[in-house]
């Protein structure tokens, strides 16, 4: 499956899972509107900053509704709450200035990573149940906010690179994929 695939809507009768995970979208969403995204890699200390922000409460959030009891709700259950995914991530690739620039396989990877964890909800098992997360869905949730923490502590680690032949204005873009074709 292609990572532009993931970018549809989800059938869902979950109300809280459906607003938890489309907090992780915007999460990731927000990862291509950072000034890092215009870095050739890394992000600078706001974005980390912001970053830890939103593990912290993504932690908060899966941990509240894990202990939520299972709402006993048989006049309105079940219900449609889809969940909409459909807008893609806009990559950051264009300066101000609309010169190309190179693509910032960090705050890619990011953005990839909460959207992971977002789909991953989505596509749980909890999203059939009226509330709460089973104890499954909810060990993979705190397990993929661990992958973010753990990418955001190796971030913190490297500096940003130097590379000012890539990085000069109107510099031609090459674009790896990782796989993807």
């Amino acid at each position: 499956m292609a990572f532009n695939d993931l970018f549809i809507e989800y059938p869902n009768r979950n109300a809280e899972l459906r607003s938890l995970a489309k907090q992780f979208l915007e999460f990731g969403r927000t990862v291509a509107a950072e000034e890092s995204a215009a870095l050739n890699t890394g992000l600078n200390e706001h974005a980390l900053t912001r970053q830890r922000s939103y593990i912290e409460h993504a932690t908060k959030m899966v941990e509240a509704f894990n202990e939520s009891p299972v709402p006993d709700s048989p006049a309105t259950h079940p219900v449609d709450l889809p969940i909409d995914f459909t807008e893609q991530y806009t990559t950051f690739v264009e300066d101000v200035n609309g010169n190309e620039i190179p693509l910032n396989e960090s705050t890619q990877l990011l953005q990839e990573q909460w959207m992971f964890l977002a789909v991953g909800l989505a596509k749980s098992q909890s999203a059939a149940i009226s509330g709460s997360l089973l104890e499954f869905d909810y060990n993979r949730a705190v397990n993929n906010i661990g992958v973010i923490t753990k990418l955001l502590d190796e971030l913190e680690e490297r500096p940003t690179l130097d590379l000012p032949e890539t990085s000069e204005p109107g510099a031609k873009q090459t674009t790896r994929t990782r796989g993807r074709k």
